[in-house]
């Protein structure tokens, strides 16, 4: 099997930094293969522009958007490690998102069809955040509720399935003892 690692965390001493290494580990000692992109070290442009609009219409992509659709198309798993801020991805992933998945690549549509083009492909999406999953529950906010654009709204309607999501939860609150047992619980 080979896995696309997408990670979008700023700092290399974080959890979701210790998360992908960990991921890696489980792939290399399963003799998977595995492909990286790094979003913040790579220093990916988020912005969908003109110039994304005109290569499309073209029937073309850019440079940076057709090696990650390379990746995205090699690959059997897609692992996606992210911190949820606001209720969602960061800024960067979401710009990934907007400009590799695109019309003619991840689906097809015109005014009376839509086509998923990546079927066959599944997906982890393995997320931090911040409060304790009693706080979210208790404020009505239940991980589905804001995974759902992420899950159903992106993987799922380009045919990605099933979609997988871990969260780890108040990530700067527990001990490191805890951290330990979380990152131990991950298996690919």
């Amino acid at each position: 099997m080979k896995h696309l690692i997408i990670y979008a965390h700023p700092n290399p001493k974080s959890f979701n930094h210790a998360i992908k290494e960990k991921i890696i580990s489980e792939i290399v000692n399963k003799g998977e293969e595995y492909s990286l992109i790094s979003l913040y070290d790579e220093q990916f442009n988020p912005i969908l522009d003109s110039p994304d609009f005109e290569a499309l219409h073209r029937g073309k992509v850019l440079p940076d958007i057709a090696k990650s659709q390379t990746m995205v198309k090699e690959s059997d798993h897609l692992i996606f490690i992210y911190p949820i801020w606001w209720f969602g991805q960061p800024a960067i992933l979401k710009g990934w998102i907007d400009r590799v998945f695109s019309n003619g690549f991840a689906y097809y549509e015109d005014e009376n069809t839509f086509i998923p083009y990546l079927t066959g492909k599944t997906a982890t999406v393995f997320i931090t955040l911040g409060t304790e999953k009693n706080i979210l529950i208790q404020n009505g906010m239940e991980i589905d509720h804001f995974m759902r654009s992420m899950t159903f709204g992106t993987l799922g309607l380009v045919g990605i399935s099933p979609v997988d999501v871990i969260p780890f939860y108040a990530i700067p609150k527990v001990s490191d003892e805890e951290r330990k047992s979380m990152l131990e619980s991950i298996v690919i």
